[in-house]
This record gives structure tokens, C-alpha cells and sequence, in this order.
């Protein structure tokens, strides 16, 4: 819309100044003097124009400072919301990871305790076997069934050391296992969102820091626009008065 006045405004100057071609041939001192009072007035009219073409200048400039810098404070909002979004999901997950490893060695705990329950029944049992046996032996003399109490009770006592031993510790280590899979699963995805959602957030400063210079680009462009436009109106209106001048100094005798 400006350019489009800028047009309109040096297009009546020009039509403004038509008279002077179309009248040039009247070299009469009276003429040439009205000619360059209508000279000195379009050039008045010149500066006005000028005036108003770098108040237009300066309001169109102001406009793209803050469409820049509305875009720029936009982006750089959304990058905050990404990371601080990102970053909070993340910090959800590592409490909701630490809470799949506590349940595993929670589980652990629990695989040794049921191992040494299990072991201590093997044991009872053992013991109580083996005490039937020393007794048959003794009061029946059945040294068979001593002899056969104590080969079971060194068995389930070996069973019992691998049930509260090996056993216990590969159950403990797979419950360990699966909760830090568990933990894995929940955290490491979020870990990745984090990093993406910091990436993006990086990308949008970077479009924030662009949309700036793009704003300062445009405003440079705005002013050298209207610039040009205020000299060649002041300057072809200088010319006309130049012309009038030299016109007259002629035409005195």
C-alpha cells in the first residue's frame, strides 16, 4: 500500500510539472517568472511528500521489527515448551525406572528368602530322616536304614546349600534383570525424546535468531525503497526549480 501511494504521489508531481515542457516556448519574463514560482511550489510540495514518504518509511520499518520480533519471542516460546516438556517426561521416566529396579531387587530379596524357606524345609527334613535312622539302627539294629538316612540327608543338605546358593543368586540376578529391562523400557525412550526434544528446540532459536535478521533484512530493504522514492521526488522537483532558474537568467536581458 505505500509503494502504491509513493506511485500516486510521484505521478501527480509529474503531471504537475507537465506545464513547464508544454509551456516552454513562452520565453516572456512575466511567464518565466510564474513558472518558477510553480517550480519553487512543487518542490514544496516535493518535501511534503518526502516528509510523509519517511513517516511511511518509518512506520513500515517499525512494522517489520515487530512482526520479527513477535515471530522471533514465538519460536523461542516453543522452544522453551519443547525442552521443558521433553525434560519433564524424562525426569518422570527415571522415577518411574528407579521404581522398576527397586521392585526388581525387591523381587531378589524375596528369591533368597523363598530359597532359604525352602532351604530349611529340605534340612527339617533331612535331619528328622536322618534322626529315624541313628534310632532304627540303634533300638533294631537296621544299620541299612542309618546308612540310608545320612546318604539322604547329605543329599538334601547339598540341595538345600545349591538351592540357597547357585539357585538363589541366578534367581536373584533374573528378577535383577528384569527390572532393570523394566527400567530400560520405561527411561531409555524418554532419554531419546530429551535429546530430540532439545535438538528441535536448538532448531527453533536458530529459526528465532533467522526471523530476526530476516526482520532487520526487511526493514534495511524498506528504508532504501522509501529512500529512493523521496530523492526522486525531491530531486526531479529540484530539477524543474534548476531549470526554471536557468530559464529566466536567459531570457534577462
Amino acid at each position: 500500500m505505500a509503494l502504491i501511494r509513493v506511485l500516486v504521489l510521484s505521478a501527480a508531481l509529474a503531471v504537475a510539472l507537465t506545464p513547464l515542457v508544454a509551456l516552454a516556448q513562452d520565453d516572456s519574463p512575466e511567464h518565466l517568472q510564474a513558472e518558477l514560482a510553480n517550480a519553487n511550489e512543487q518542490f514544496n510540495l516535493a518535501q511534503q511528500q518526502a516528509q510523509d514518504l519517511e513517516a511511511q518509511a518509518q512506520q513500515s520499518a517499525a512494522n517489520e521489527r515487530m512482526i520479527a520480533v513477535l515471530k522471533s519471542e514465538a519460536m523461542r516460546q516453543r522452544q522453551l515448551n519443547l525442552v521443558a516438556n521433553a525434560t519433564a517426561m524424562e525426569q518422570i521416566a527415571a522415577a518411574l525406572a528407579n521404581a522398576a529396579r527397586a521392585e526388581g531387587d525387591f523381587d531378589a530379596r524375596n528369591e533368597l528368602i523363598i530359597a532359604q524357606q525352602k532351604a530349611a524345609v529340605l534340612i527339617q527334613k533331612a535331619d528328622l530322616n536322618l534322626a529315624n535312622g541313628i534310632m532304627l539302627a540303634q533300638t533294631k539294629g537296621r544299620l541299612d536304614e542309618e546308612t540310608n538316612a545320612r546318604a539322604q540327608s547329605n543329599f538334601l543338605h547339598q540341595l538345600a546349600d545349591f538351592i540357597t546358593g547357585r539357585q538363589a543368586e541366578l534367581n536373584m540376578a533374573n528378577a535383577k534383570e528384569i527390572g532393570q529391562a523394566e527400567a530400560d523400557e520405561i527411561h531409555t525412550p524418554k532419554l531419546v525424546e530429551e535429546e530430540n526434544g532439545q535438538a528441535m528446540g536448538a532448531n527453533e532459536l536458530l529459526a528465532a535468531d533467522a526471523e530476526l535478521e530476516a526482520g532487520a533484512v526487511a526493514v534495511n530493504s524498506t528504508e532504501q525503497t522509501f529512500g529512493t522514492e523521496e530523492s526522486n521526488v525531491v530531486n526531479h522537483a529540484a530539477a524543474s526549480v534548476r531549470n526554471a532558474q536557468a530559464q529566466l537568467a536567459e531570457a534577462a536581458p
